[in-house]
């Protein structure tokens, strides 16, 4: 079984005005975990859980009760973290979402070449892909399930997360003197994605995982020889 704050805890821990005293209070005891850091161990043990439940049985036939008994935490007490299966939905494709565009970015910065840029754009997907099976099968497959605010907030990520993609695109078209219109590598960049995405649906991607570069290589090439060849 997991610990399991009050409910209270989730909203103070945002709060600004106690940064400084949750700094303070981690110099001050390193060794044990607070409630904070237990509070974030749990929801991050619950989202896992989610994800796998969402994954197996997908979001609309997957229940509170399935995700509770996954993550081995009893019913009633999942509400002191989560409010509802949307809201569950929603931090597991932010999360991924984040995680994502923290790697793409990382990546962008240490790549002087467009195409070493590209080469590691496909490779951190498809690297996040393959260790969170679970978390990109409900990223892929369930995030138009979203609606209201979590719908918009979703959809500001993917569309920064493929702005990040298209400019690298165009960064390697303008290496080859080529001039993509927006149009033209939003296209190229959806045609990327849904390679990419559509590992989680391959018929054994645990041997594929073991032929990621090679899957890398030849993302890249199916890329790179469009551009040239325009």
């Amino acid at each position: 079984m997991i610990d399991t704050p009050r409910r209270e805890d989730w909203v103070k821990r945002s709060h600004p005005a106690s940064s400084s005293r949750r700094a303070a209070a981690a110099r001050s005891n390193r060794r044990t975990l607070g409630p904070e850091e237990r509070y974030d161990a749990n929801i991050e043990h619950i989202l896992q859980a989610a994800a796998a439940v969402f994954a197996e049985k997908s979001f609309g036939i997957a229940s509170i009760r399935d995700i509770a008994a996954h993550a081995q935490i009893s019913f009633p007490r999942i509400y002191y973290y989560l409010r509802n299966k949307e809201e569950l939905l929603y931090l597991i494709s932010r999360r991924a979402f984040e995680q994502l565009l923290k790697g793409a970015r990382e990546r962008a910065e240490q790549a002087a070449d467009p195409e070493e840029a590209l080469r590691l754009f496909i490779q951190g997907h498809l690297e996040y892909h393959m260790n969170n099976l679970p978390e990109m099968k409900v990223l892929v497959r369930e995030a138009d399930s979203l609606s209201g605010r979590h719908a918009t907030q979703i959809a500001r990520f993917k569309r920064e997360y493929s702005r990040v993609c298209r400019r690298i695109v165009e960064r390697v078209a303008e290496k080859y003197g080529k001039t993509l219109e927006r149009e033209d590598s939003q296209i190229i960049a959806s045609l990327m994605f849904g390679a990419m995405n559509w590992f989680c649906n391959w018929d054994e991607p645990p041997r594929y995982d073991e032929q990621r570069l090679r899957i890398t290589d030849e993302v890249y090439r199916m890329v790179t020889a469009g551009l040239m060849s325009r």
